[in-house]
């Protein structure tokens, strides 16, 4: 009799538990809102006792003890009440059609508890000892008013109902105690991706403080100069010069930062990447060459190379690592820039001769505010990153210190 009670008792839980693991995996990958959240548990229950039914052997006795409280309060305490009456529907048209039972009391009995569930809604703040103590109160009530209403159980009181029902205490006090558990990990989650958006908010607004206020301090500076009334033409010329860099790096700055914020835009087209290459060198080639680099471009293969995107955010892709790859020589040096045709895919490689990386400094980048220049914001390269994978592709890097870097961007073509 206990082996009896207890495999099919172990049952029944095999499936609840399984219905609170899968929401838990589910839901922060699929849906963020709270009504989705509480609606896709209740789905994800319905599910599993359509398989309980199909391929349990139900003792309909532990079926209206056990499993239908047991899964019906777990509901009440802590998804809400709306999945908590689709679990009470659910469940009693099991009793009604599947079972073909003895429904009444199971009905009434489970009437009642849901009614008590409103006035209980809101424990999501409630200690375990509070949920337990309300979990086990309707689990009670429960009891009592079916076997009341079912005059075939108060007649006949064998020791299998009795101990069905105690076993159905142990096991709702268990998946109360693991529901618990499961949504203090929840909130903890939550408030600790909240914590990390404060201290990402808190980092934005000191770096760009810190890298705004130094060129905006020099132009001041400069501007002050000018109101000087001995001035020679040159000086004059130097000092508004200068002013004007200052405001061009601050510009330079707050582009970064509007970069990395601005959404992707979903505007893709046909682009020949060759063209586009030429395109981006004309205005870099200046640049390069007042630093004394040369670019040197390669196309291994003759017929067109298309990819899908949008010009100018690819050009400003290329654009960015080409300057990371000439500020990385500063006396000066030589990138080389080639194209290839690989099976479903196109490949840009893009090499320099400068200072390279050592394997930390490689693997810390694409992190937001993390730059080996002096003046650098360390989201230029966020931004590239960004871009190139919303574009189907993929950038990878490779470097030792003193021989050169190398990048490798990959675009899938579908």
């Amino acid at each position: 009799m206990f082996h009896s009670i207890i495999s099919n008792e172990l049952h029944g839980l095999f499936y609840i538990m399984s219905a609170i693991l899968i929401h838990l995996v589910l839901t922060p990958i699929f849906i963020y809102k709270e009504h989705q959240r509480r609606l896709l548990f209740a789905l994800i229950l319905i599910v599993l006792i359509f398989l309980y039914w199909k391929f349990e052997d139900i003792d309909p006795l532990i079926y209206s003890l056990h499993l239908f409280p047991i899964s019906l309060i777990a509901v009440i305490l802590y998804v809400g009440f709306i999945p908590a009456f689709i679990t009470w529907t659910l469940f009693n048209i099991g009793c009604m059609v599947v079972l073909n039972y003895y429904w009444q009391p199971a009905l009434i009995s489970s009437a009642v508890i849901l009614l008590g569930g409103l006035l209980i809604t809101n424990t999501a703040n409630q200690t375990l000892r509070m949920k337990l103590t309300y979990a086990t109160g309707m689990l009670l009530l429960y009891e009592v008013l079916y076997a009341l209403l079912a005059l075939y159980i108060r007649s006949h009181i064998t020791m299998y109902a009795a101990y069905t029902v105690i076993f159905s205490f142990f096991s709702l006090w268990m998946i109360t105690y693991l529901q618990f558990f499961v949504r203090k990990h929840e909130i903890h989650k939550q408030r600790l991706v909240a914590l990390e958006k404060d201290r990402m908010f808190g980092q934005f607004a000191a770096t760009i403080s810190h890298e705004i206020r130094n060129p905006l301090t020099s132009t001041k500076g400069f501007l002050q100069l000018l109101d000087q009334k001995e001035l020679s033409f040159n000086d004059h010329k130097r000092y508004v010069d200068l002013a004007l860099s200052g405001v061009d790096q601050a510009n330079a700055i707050l582009g970064d930062y509007l970069n990395y914020a601005k959404p992707f835009s979903n505007l893709q087209e046909q682009l020949e990447l060759k063209e586009e290459i030429e395109a981006m060198l004309r205005f870099i080639t200046p640049f390069a060459t007042d630093h004394q680099v040369a670019i040197h471009t390669c196309h291994e293969n003759e017929e067109p190379l298309y990819i899908l995107g949008e010009s100018k955010k690819l050009r400003q892709c290329l654009m960015n690592l080409i300057k990371n790859a000439i500020e990385s020589m500063p006396n000066g040096g030589r990138i080389s820039l080639r194209t290839s045709k690989l099976p479903n895919a196109v490949q840009i490689s893009i090499s320099d001769t400068g200072v390279g990386m050592s394997k930390q400094q490689l693997n810390s980048l694409g992190m937001p505010f993390y730059t080996t220049k002096e003046q650098g914001t360390g989201l230029g390269l966020v931004v590239v990153m960004s871009i190139i994978k919303m574009m189907n592709g993929k950038i990878s890097f490779s470097s030792h210190l003193n021989q050169g870097t190398q990048c490798s961007i990959l675009f899938h073509q579908k």
